[in-house]
């Protein structure tokens, strides 16, 4: 039997959830569009990470083109030259020196205007041998200085001075080196600041 007014004791399906579309978010007037939409935060740079104008090595470290050390970047320069001699065998292959007028001493010594502290033991501290440039005769010597090891032009030992002209090879123990002059009858140092201060050829020049 059915009894009317009374209510079902089943409980109503619940009404369907509403559905919803995403709309972008629209910036608000004089809002920029980067403001309006949240943007991703970017990781700090370390300081001691920051690699300025310089080329990644291999290993992690930065070659800084412009702050190496002056030590390293700075090479020592020679004013009025007169010649130059160049390592073309045994330790130190590659070197050059630049000599100038007066006596220029060969050796392993710090004070040798041609150091050839390259390990090559055989070659005395001081002055092994020595070249010698005549502003008056515009000339070239090469000179022993006395020590046991023979010191050689062109092959050939030097007993006494030998003159010495472009091309020459010196050589001292491993160490073989050419010999190239700047200077001769045609130009010199001296003579050419004697056409422009005086008539000096004689002036020494340090």
């Amino acid at each position: 039997m059915f009894l009317f007014g009374r209510k079902s004791k089943t409980a109503p399906a619940p009404a369907p959830e509403p559905l919803v579309l995403e709309t972008p978010v629209q910036p608000a007037a004089g809002e920029a569009a980067s403001d309006a939409v949240p943007q991703k935060r970017r990781r700090p740079v370390s300081a001691g990470k920051t690699r300025l104008m310089g080329f990644d090595t291999s290993d992690g470290r930065v070659v800084d083109l412009f702050g190496q050390d002056k030590a390293e970047t700075s090479s020592e320069r020679t004013e009025f030259a007169v010649a130059v001699v160049m390592i073309t065998k045994g330790p130190g292959f590659g070197a050059c020196f630049s000599i100038k007028s007066g006596m220029s001493q060969i050796g392993r010594g710090e004070d040798q205007a041609i150091q050839l502290d390259f390990g090559d033991m055989a070659i005395s501290r001081s002055n092994h041998a020595a070249i010698v440039y005549d502003p008056k005769e515009h000339t070239f010597l090469l000179g022993h200085g006395g020590k046991s090891n023979i010191v050689r032009l062109n092959g050939k030992p030097v007993v006494s001075t030998s003159d010495l002209t472009t091309g020459d090879e010196i050589e001292i123990g491993e160490t073989r080196m050419r010999f190239v002059a700047l200077c001769s009858d045609q130009f010199d140092w001296a003579s050419a600041e004697g056409e422009e201060g005086g008539d000096d050829d004689d002036m020494e020049i340090a």
